[in-house]
């Protein structure tokens, strides 16, 4: 069996053993760091997290827990599968939290952004076969694909906005300037510019240093004041 059919197999597995409801919060696991290799529960909930209020289903998480087993050996699946499909929960999880503060602020997807993601993506499997099969691979129909994108485009929207709020300390951006003062100002000039006149430059380039950083703080204040009811 092949890597590929090997992961799919797994996960129609994990899917024929999602017909449990989500259990009460109450009976969700108190400790504060619970290993995330202990043994799924059996049968698996169909809904395995709720992020103030909104539920999260062991479906929507299928295709990122196969995108992370598809990393290691088929050997080691079997042994990783509950790591994974928590890790790929915790990733969701993160989702929700910033796609949920993004609608709070009123932030929207660019529709054309998301059209054009969509056709391409279309444009990547021509024939009515292959699209078919990608579809269903990640458990969507071209209309869930659709609003997966449009997910994708607003949170990706509201990571933006974060990064130009996110005040550049001068200290960082001078270290970022002295390193290579020649990468900033007009290419080809015989000079290095001065830092005060390439300010803006410098410290866009630090805030896309630190996008990961940027994100991963904001998504960390959302989890702060979040109800996050886990059931894995």
């Amino acid at each position: 069996m092949t890597a590929t059919r090997a992961s799919l197999a797994l996960l129609l597995l994990l899917a024929a053993c999602s017909g449990a409801k989500a259990p009460d919060a109450s009976s969700v696991a108190a400790s504060p760091t619970p290993d995330p290799a202990r043994p799924l529960p059996l049968p698996l909930p169909d809904v395995v997290a709720r992020v103030n209020g909104q539920e999260i289903g062991i479906r929507q998480i299928l295709p990122l827990a196969k995108s992370l087993l598809d990393r290691v050996s088929v050997s080691e699946r079997e042994r990783r599968k509950p790591e994974a499909v928590r890790q790929a929960l915790d990733e969701y999880v993160a989702r929700e939290l910033l796609l949920q503060e993004a609608l709070a602020r009123g932030i929207a997807a660019d529709t054309r952004g998301v059209e054009r993601n969509y056709d391409q993506m279309r444009r990547e499997h021509p024939k009515e076969t292959d699209w078919s099969h990608f579809l269903s691979e990640q458990g969507m129909d071209p209309q869930s694909l659709k609003a997966e994108l449009r997910v994708q485009h607003t949170v990706s929207a509201l990571v933006a906005q974060e990064l130009l709020s996110w005040p550049v300390p001068e200290s960082e951006a001078r270290a970022a300037f002295e390193a290579n003062p020649r990468s900033f100002g007009p290419p080809g000039a015989e000079e290095a510019p001065s830092f005060e006149s390439v300010r803006s430059e410098v410290e866009a380039a630090v805030r896309r240093l630190k996008a990961g950083e940027i994100r991963a703080a904001l998504v960390e204040r959302l989890r702060a004041r979040a109800k996050i009811e886990l059931y894995l």
